[in-house]
């Protein structure tokens, strides 16, 4: 009788747990998520009790295995749609705010970039934190991101960084995380991309310098330069602030020998200046560091050698707070010129035209080597240059040439234009000449025994003129 009356109840328990379904659909789920959780919370437990009971009646054999099956999949089912509220809570509201973000310059002169981030994401966590308790699969949180990839961008959307990406594991409600980066070019502002679960946040944050000890960088367009004597070397240079406040800086130089001058302009005016003002408004400036070479070299430098020196911007107190190590070569003036006493010449058809002397002379301090000419002539014409070959020119040498001109035997009569330019190598620099520009007047050439005939027929009509009058006269 007990066995019957048990066999009975159990089977009203089962069709009792059948009958009920947890399925239902509310469309406010969507809305609020942790409500949504601690339902589907409610529907895994309520299924996996209805699942352990179908499974003791299955072992006793009063259900069948179809039945059982039902149930385990029911569970598996709730089982999954809880698990997929979790994670939509856990990614709902993840927010990740910079909290600072500094630029600064390092003694090797890389720009390195300091960024601060820290988790303030929203959401009413006292009722998350419920509503996830008890998960046995793993320690997940909604205070808590996960894996959290950062990296800075250009306006391109190319990555800057160095390295390109950060990982963070975790991080927890409010913790802040700082983070070094590298930058592969100089920005005043950059992307700070954060990729986090599903979302990708982007925020454009300019970047605040910190000052260090020399709280100034100063990068050259070149460091280094070749100049002539008696020229000016100009250097371009790019100078970043990193300080805080104003503050006044005395350009300064160091090294340079005797007699060379130098003075510091604004890039933009060309206005020279004393000193210079920096402040955060204006961090960023261009100047030209005019640096005048002497006309003579004096012993306390040497032409093609290099000469180290420096500059560096200093505060009232003499503290350095920037300074950038240039070089300059002087090197020694090397100039030929090409004169002419001559510049326009008359012909005729037929005939060669001698343009001499062509004097070139070498005006420099240095020999010039591998002399050569070039002359532009109008098509079909030719050329001789006497002596044809000077292996180098010595300075304050002169030397004459005779250069002939033999125009093509088709040329018709006009004035015609040739140029002449002379160059040479010092060392391995061209060396030019100014242009000349020569005019030629060719003519058509003139029959002697038609000028001869017409001479004589002139001399034979004057006297026949003559003769006439005498004729006349007499009657």
């Amino acid at each position: 009788m007990k066995k019957v009356f048990l066999i009975i109840s159990c089977l009203i328990i089962f069709l009792v747990l059948k009958a009920v379904s947890y399925q239902e659909y509310n469309p406010n789920d969507d809305r609020f998520r942790v409500l949504a959780l601690e339902k589907a919370k409610i529907r895994m437990e309520q299924s996996e009790r209805e699942w352990q009971n179908a499974k003791e009646l299955f072992e006793k054999k009063y259900i069948s295995q179809t039945e059982y099956k039902e149930y385990e999949l029911q569970y598996k089912n709730d089982k999954i749609n809880y698990e997929q509220y979790m994670l939509s809570v856990i990614y709902d509201k993840p927010h990740i705010s910079v909290v600072s973000a500094y630029k600064t310059q390092t003694e090797d002169g890389r720009i390195q970039v300091q960024l601060t981030l820290a988790n303030t994401s929203g959401g009413n966590f006292a009722i998350e934190e419920k509503a996830m308790e008890g998960i046995k699969e793993g320690k997940l949180s909604p205070t808590m991101m996960y894996n959290v990839y950062v990296s800075l961008l250009d306006e391109q959307n190319s990555i800057i960084s160095q390295p390109y990406e950060y990982y963070i594991k975790s991080l927890g409600f409010n913790e802040k995380k700082n983070l070094s980066f590298f930058l592969l070019k100089d920005m005043d502002a950059v992307t700070v991309s954060v990729n986090y679960g599903d979302k990708i946040t982007e925020k454009r944050i300019y970047l605040k310098r910190k000052g260090t000890s020399n709280n100034l960088s100063i990068t050259p367009d070149f460091y280094a330069q070749e100049v002539q004597i008696g020229a000016t070397a100009v250097f371009r240079l790019a100078l970043e602030f990193y300080g805080e406040g104003k503050q006044n800086l005395i350009p300064m130089i160091e090294n340079l020998p005797s007699g060379f001058t130098w003075s510091i302009a604004n890039e933009s005016n060309a206005v020279t200046l004393s000193d210079i003002m920096f402040s955060p408004a204006n961090a960023q400036q261009r100047f030209m560091l005019q640096i005048n070479i002497p006309e003579k070299s004096e012993d306390n430098f040497e032409l093609d050698k290099a000469i180290a020196f420096r500059f560096s911007l200093q505060n009232r107190n003499g503290e350095i707070a920037g300074y950038s190590d240039l070089q300059i070569t002087p090197s020694g003036k090397a100039e030929i010129i090409s004169s002419l006493d001559n510049l326009y010449y008359k012909t005729v058809k037929g005939k060669e035209i001698i343009i001499e002397p062509l004097i070139i002379e070498n005006k420099g301090i240095k020999t010039i080597t591998n002399i050569s000419h070039s002359i532009i002539l109008p098509p079909g014409w030719e050329y001789k240059i006497i002596p044809e070959t000077i292996v180098k020119i010595d300075p304050q040498q002169k030397i004459k040439l005779k250069v002939i001109i033999i125009p093509s035997k088709s040329t018709s009569a006009g004035i015609y234009e040739l140029k002449i330019k002379t160059q040479g190598k010092n060392v391995e620099k061209l060396i030019s000449s100014q242009e000349q520009q020569i005019k030629i007047e060719i003519q058509e050439k003139t029959n002697v025994f038609f000028i001869i005939f017409l001479i004589l027929l002139s001399i034979g009509v004057v006297l026949g003129l003559i003769y006439g009058m005498i004729k006349i006269s007499k009657n």
